[in-house]
């Protein structure tokens, strides 16, 4: 039987619309398959879309954020909390400190003890404790001393080394102030709320789920004294202290280091004699250099070294090691520290 001409139109037409339906379809699977290559992206990488949810919730409180998470997704965070004041009320108890303890990570783990806190309780002086991690040194200090008028009476610096021309790419990142990175850190610190408040309670969510049940190791910091809780970070190995006689792990000379900081003194307009040098131990502690730069600043210099001293990871001191040093240190330094501050408290009555 031949086909009638509506017959072959109809056929035609039935396959028109199979095939721009096939089109449309090729379409859509085409945009979904986009839309989700770049959701995973965009997931993947830590410095387009960071993520908390694999970072230990356990240490906040009312006077501490989360200053670091050992996870590619989430990572530092206090430099910049701190530069763009993104936790209220971070900045004034800096600029009200009377002693500030500058340095790197093993600053932080050496004097954010009960011991200092113990002292500076007792004491008419305020103190903060304005160490970075991810290697900081003099760069830091300085910036953040230029941008908020940070006059201190005193400074002890961990000298292991501090001065130095060496900036590392955290340290010069925080600098940054484009759309990118702003949005980042915004996001970094709405993610902590979000932890913070969930992970309190005991409600059974997906959220919860997502946000509570990290084991990434975290650093808090707190927000009025600058101590950091280190409870949730590295474990202890119990490593013994040594003296590295020759300081070979170092880059930088004692004529370099005294160079930059006579510059830094000059900068923070301190007394010299308000500049305490010391060493924080460790598996190769620069002793000899660090009692060198401070003869040749004729600044003063403690260098306590109670016995068995150790550290968790061949660099930081644990918990007990910590609190003995540092219990020996402000005890040794007391009277420079009180001596300062009444020099400072005299000036600004004059004023």
């Amino acid at each position: 039987m031949n086909k009638s001409a509506s017959d072959i139109s109809s056929a035609a037409h039935a396959s028109t619309v199979n095939a721009l339906r096939g089109v449309r379809f090729a379409r859509v699977y085409l945009l979904a398959f986009v839309l989700s290559a770049s959701i995973i992206v965009v997931w993947k990488r830590a410095d387009i879309f960071p993520w908390i949810g694999g970072c230990n919730p356990q240490g906040y409180d009312d006077t501490s954020f989360m200053a670091y998470c050992h996870s590619s997704r989430y990572g530092d965070y206090e430099h910049r909390a701190f530069w763009h004041g993104l936790e209220a009320g971070l900045i004034e108890p800096v600029r009200e400190a009377d002693v500030l303890f500058l340095g790197n990570s093993r600053t932080q783990y050496a004097f954010s003890t009960d011991a200092i806190a113990r002292y500076f309780e007792q004491s008419p002086l305020t103190h903060y404790v304005f160490g970075f991690g991810m290697g900081s040194q003099n760069f830091v200090a300085e910036k953040m001393a230029d941008k908020f008028d940070l006059r201190p009476s005193a400074v002890v610096i961990n000298a292991d080394p501090f001065f130095t021309d060496r900036i590392s790419v955290t340290n010069q990142n925080m600098l940054e102030d484009s759309r990118t990175k702003t949005w980042e850190y915004g996001l970094k610190r709405w993610m902590q709320n979000q932890q913070r408040s969930r992970c309190a309670g005991a409600e059974d969510t997906l959220m919860n789920a997502l946000l509570c049940g990290g084991q990434e190791e975290t650093l808090f910091r707190n927000t009025q004294n600058g101590h950091w809780d280190v409870r949730y970070f590295r474990k202890n190995r119990r490593i013994p202290v040594a003296i590295d006689a020759n300081s070979g792990d170092l880059d930088v000379s004692v004529e370099e280091a005294s160079r930059i900081a006579e510059a830094f003194l000059d900068k923070l307009q301190i007394d010299r004699n308000c500049m305490i040098l010391t060493v924080t131990p460790r598996t190769a502690t620069p002793l000899a250099f660090a009692e060198a730069l401070a003869e040749r600043l004729g600044v003063p210099g403690i260098f306590p070294m109670p016995e068995h001293l150790v550290t968790v990871d061949d660099s930081h001191l644990d918990p007990d090691s910590a609190m003995r040093w540092s219990n020996d240190f402000i005890h040794a330094a007391g009277e420079i520290l009180e001596s300062c501050a009444a020099d400072s408290w005299r000036r600004m009555s004059l004023a």
